[in-house]
């Protein structure tokens, strides 16, 4: 990590004390984000990831990240947000063993609720095929699996398909190859690779921003 002056680490000390004026902040220990990360390195796992966002609590959408950064006495780090509100946090044991605080700085006027999920590393755009979103079902299972412990297979349940967020103010619809139509609603659309039928594909209106797991008897 890069190292700072005293003089700059007291100002950027002193700038997150006076922060609440302009916005809320929310703090975790490294070690408690590395322990979820570290799924993203494990075998079997090549298409998908944990992903960290940060969640409206009262209309459910993303949250704006200000700032994110990393710090421990001398130490200071800058961390990534991704154009689609991702909070970008390294994977590394170093970092792990030093267990920085994480700081992140969301608009004042929201409550944002820190939010992990099980999402592709590569957005989808243009035709899907049937064959890309069957792959993408047994890493997002086994990783849900993983997330949740030992007997975790008992209770979660089946992912069935896909969840295809866009950004805000997205319209349209999804085609699907035999002929249907499906309607985004407040910019998502939940996808079954049954709908789609083997052999068959469907056509995105814009490139996504996320794509999440299709849990449908998890709200049952």
């Amino acid at each position: 990590m890069k190292k700072l002056p005293l003089s700059l680490l007291v100002g950027a000390l002193s700038l997150s004390l006076s922060a609440p004026t302009i916005a809320q902040e929310y703090m975790f220990t490294y070690s408690k984000l590395f322990t979820q990360m570290k799924q993203n390195a494990k075998e079997g796992h090549d298409d998908v990831k944990i992903g960290f966002f940060f969640t409206n609590a009262a209309t459910k959408q993303l949250c704006n990240i200000e700032k994110a950064w990393m710090e421990k006495e001398e130490h200071y780090e800058i961390l990534q947000v991704s154009p689609h509100k991702e909070l970008l946090v390294p994977l590394d044991s170093n970092l792990r063993e030093a267990n920085p605080l994480v700081f992140v700085r969301t608009p004042m006027d929201q409550r944002c609720d820190f939010s992990m999920v099980v999402m592709t590393k590569q957005p989808m755009s243009g035709t899907v095929d049937y064959q890309n979103i069957e792959v993408l079902m047994p890493q997002m299972q086994a990783m849900l699996e993983d997330l949740g412990g030992m007997f975790a297979s008992w209770f979660t349940p089946d992912v069935e398909g896909v969840t295809l967020e866009f950004v805000a103010g997205t319209e349209g619809v999804v085609r699907f190859s035999n002929g249907k139509e499906k309607a985004l609603v407040n910019n998502k659309v939940q996808i079954s690779l049954s709908e789609i039928g083997e052999g068959g594909s469907i056509t995105l209106p814009s490139e996504t921003a996320r794509v999440l797991p299709y849990l449908p008897k998890a709200s049952k």
